[in-house]
């Protein structure tokens, strides 16, 4: 990957990694999140936040990918224990790896796929 592109993909990574770190911690109003939240919606947030997680981590650094993201899959969940309106779960801490894993498994097919 050129230069210019690595770069581009840190950058991407790094706002990614902000945006999740918010989204993990704020602790939204109830309403319709919550209804949302009953039906399984908690899970496939997780995954896909950290599915993009994935993606742009394996495009900056593959060598050092989980590195970088493997302590926010699990850190995250932990943090949530001690903070007021948000909850510890285990099932979430999974569906943050699985994201994980998807995102390197599709970066490396598409790269793959692309030559």
């Amino acid at each position: 990957m050129a230069r210019g592109r690595r770069w581009r993909a840190w950058v991407f990574l790094a706002c990614w990694i902000a945006l999740t770190c918010f989204t993990m911690t704020y602790d939204f109003p109830s309403g319709r999140m919550e209804r949302m939240l009953e039906r399984g919606g908690d899970k496939v947030i997780h995954t896909t936040l950290f599915t993009v997680m994935g993606i742009s981590a394996q495009a900056a650094a593959p060598w050092i990918s989980l590195l970088v993201t493997g302590p926010f899959a699990v850190g995250l969940e932990l943090v949530q224990k001690r903070l007021p309106g948000r909850d510890f779960d285990m099932v979430d801490m999974l569906a943050n790896i699985t994201g994980i894993f998807l995102g390197l498994a599709a970066f490396e097919l598409s790269t793959r796929l692309a030559k």
